[in-house]
């Protein structure tokens, strides 16, 4: 994996690449996870979880002071990014957007509403020279269910998610893992990031006793076996915020939460290795995603466009046959009615003109038709284009890196090679070739 020595040259050679193949990308309506790639950024990690779960005091506790607002009630309905700074500072909307690196500034497409949502702090903490925090709105089931919040919360939280180096899910005791937004968010935003994630039981100085611990602990694991995708369970970190344990441990031996926290800590530190493994194994996935779209899209099309110039070809020829039938009638009649010869041509010419032109914009019209049912069934036939595709790749031996890529873009390949507009650019097979040898490239660089 990258080292040290390497890794602002590979960031410099993934964020070049990224700008090379962007308007690839948009061609074949492919979204990058990581759209950018900062030079020399810090890492960053996102803390998610419940109103109550303790995230705010957990972050307060990493800095060392008071940064965010604690309370039993929800404090804070929005996202707030801690970032180094050498004055205190705090900036809100568009003005906090132009304050992150580039690689968030595609949260944008969000719009203004979640705008009013985001907040960057600045402070001088010495810790924040090296890592920076998101914290993240509690979430809480509201007496409507229909009810939600003015922006596409779980689009934000799925894109924090893909672009943050460690995500953070915090339970508590009250409510391990029972509430729906809870639930729904860690089951639909954190597919395909689960080797990014980390699982808190939080504020485990508060149990009465060990019963009271094994009760709420089998409460989590019963529902996060509910949305979990695999069938180990993950780790589970238990641990508390604070110096000072609560008083409601009653006596509660906490060798082993503490064990945990010193274990959580190190995780925290570590994280310019994790933003390093984070941005190479993204970029890989990027084009080599990007590239199985191109394959698989410029086959449908090249599909549908044989079945458009085959129809195209037919009503061509087919146009030309009322103009010879007609030619050949006029030239019977004039033999017989010499004196209407030039009337008979004239009329001839104009009615086989008339049919050929209505024979050919017919053939147009199928042409169209024909080229729409052809990537039509070809999206319906997706996998089996798939493994035609890339036979030799499948054929060496188990291929799972390539399997995994496909499994998770193969429905939106498909919508796209059997539906959506196409302004492909010209020498696709060229462009794919480049994407190939430059991803070859990127891991080069990071296996040295």
């Amino acid at each position: 994996m990258a080292t040290a020595t390497n890794e602002s040259v590979y960031e410099k050679e993934a964020s070049k690449a990224y700008r090379r193949f962007s308007s690839a990308a948009k061609s074949y309506h492919f979204a990058f996870r990581r759209p950018a790639v900062t030079c020399d950024a810090k890492p960053c990690m996102v803390f998610l979880g419940n109103h109550s779960s303790g995230k705010s005091s957990l972050i307060n506790w990493i800095l060392g002071e008071k940064v965010q607002d604690t309370g039993l009630a929800p404090t804070d309905d929005g996202f707030t990014v801690i970032m180094y700074g050498s004055e205190r500072g705090e900036f809100r909307g568009q003005a906090a957007l132009d304050r992150l690196p580039a690689e968030f500034r595609e949260f944008a497409k969000y719009g203004e509403k979640f705008l009013h949502s985001l907040c960057v702090k600045l402070r001088p903490i010495a810790f924040l020279e090296k890592v920076s925090l998101i914290d993240s709105p509690g979430m809480i089931d509201s007496a409507e269910k229909t009810a939600g919040r003015d922006y596409d919360f779980e689009g934000v939280v799925r894109s924090l998610a893909e672009l943050c180096d460690m995500v953070f899910y915090l339970f508590d005791p009250d409510k391990p893992g029972t509430t729906g937004e809870t639930v729904n968010i860690f089951a639909k935003c954190l597919s395909g990031v689960k080797y990014k994630l980390h699982i808190l039981l939080n504020k485990c100085d508060g149990f009465s006793g060990m019963y009271d611990f094994a009760r709420t602990y089998g409460t989590l694991c019963w529902n996060l076996a509910r949305v979990l995708d695999t069938k180990d369970m993950p780790k589970i970190w238990t641990i508390y915020s604070g110096e000072t344990p609560s008083a409601a441990s009653g006596g509660m031996d906490l060798a082993d939460f503490n064990r945990h926290r010193e274990e959580f800590r190190a995780v925290i530190d570590d994280g310019a290795a994790r933003r390093r493994d984070n941005i190479v194994s993204q970029t890989s996935a990027d084009f080599r995603g990007l590239s199985v779209r191109m394959r698989l899209v410029d086959a449908a099309w090249r599909k549908s466009a044989a079945w458009r110039l085959g129809a195209l070809v037919a009503a061509a020829a087919l146009s030309a046959l009322p103009g010879a039938l007609l030619y050949a009638f006029e030239g019977a009649t004039a033999k017989t009615v010499a004196d209407c010869a030039f009337n008979a041509r004239t009329a001839s010419l104009a009615v086989g003109a008339a049919a050929a032109a209505i024979v050919l914009l017919s053939g147009v019209a199928a042409a169209r038709l024909a080229a729409r049912r052809a990537r039509s069934r070809f999206a319906e036939r997706i996998d089996d284009a798939f493994r035609r595709a890339y036979r030799s790749e499948l054929a060496i031996g188990t291929r799972d890196d390539l399997m995994q890529v496909w499994n998770e873009q193969r429905d939106e390949t498909a919508s796209v090679a059997g539906a959506a507009p196409l302004k492909l650019p010209l020498f696709g097979e060229l462009l794919r070739w480049r994407l190939d040898r430059t991803n070859a490239k990127l891991n080069a660089i990071a296996s040295r």
